[in-house]
């Protein structure tokens, strides 16, 4: 086994592959760790609280952002995933953690890539019927400007139901 496909297989938490998904309704969530993700999440939280459903939370580690690592010289492409991948799992874990969700009971996928094509492919792989995002991340707002925000990016391909949660929804949060 190569050295680049052994650190990709000790860097998720889930199977990747669709045949490896458990079968059921599943509700996936995508959080950047903005205030709107929170808000998805807690949605999503609220949507799988009766167990009939499974959730999945997946983070996306922006490929834009190592390849830009790499040009600084901030290191390789090896030594800066071993830092970004851990830490996004500790993060995401604690950011579950502290919204009350058991992460033993939900699946986290952390991945690299493009968010809008990674959020798309994760859909697809574990059937999900639904994907809940907020409507405004944590993405560069030029960058939004130009090209669209990753939640509208992922409407123009997707064909799964997309829940957009905006800043200022907080109905049944708590």
């Amino acid at each position: 086994m190569s050295h680049k496909k052994k650190m990709r297989s000790s860097l998720k938490d889930t199977p990747h592959k669709a045949e490896t998904w458990p079968k059921g309704p599943t509700i996936l969530v995508a959080v950047d760790f903005s205030h709107c993700s929170t808000i998805a999440l807690r949605k999503g939280k609220s949507l799988t609280s009766t167990g009939s459903k499974r959730l999945v939370v997946l983070h996306v580690i922006d490929q834009h952002f190592m390849h830009q690592c790499i040009r600084e010289r901030i290191g390789n492409e090896t030594e800066i995933k071993k830092r970004l991948f851990p830490r996004a799992k500790a993060r995401l874990r604690e950011y579950l953690r502290k919204e009350g969700i058991d992460a033993g009971s939900t699946e986290i996928i952390v991945c690299e890539g493009i968010p809008c094509i990674e959020i798309n492919k994760k859909a697809v792989e574990c059937d999900a019927e639904m994907i809940i995002m907020g409507s405004k991340g944590n993405s560069d707002d030029m960058k939004s400007i130009f090209f669209g925000s990753t939640t509208e990016r992922v409407l123009r391909f997707i064909s799964r139901p997309v829940l957009c949660v905006p800043p200022e929804w907080s109905h049944n949060l708590k």
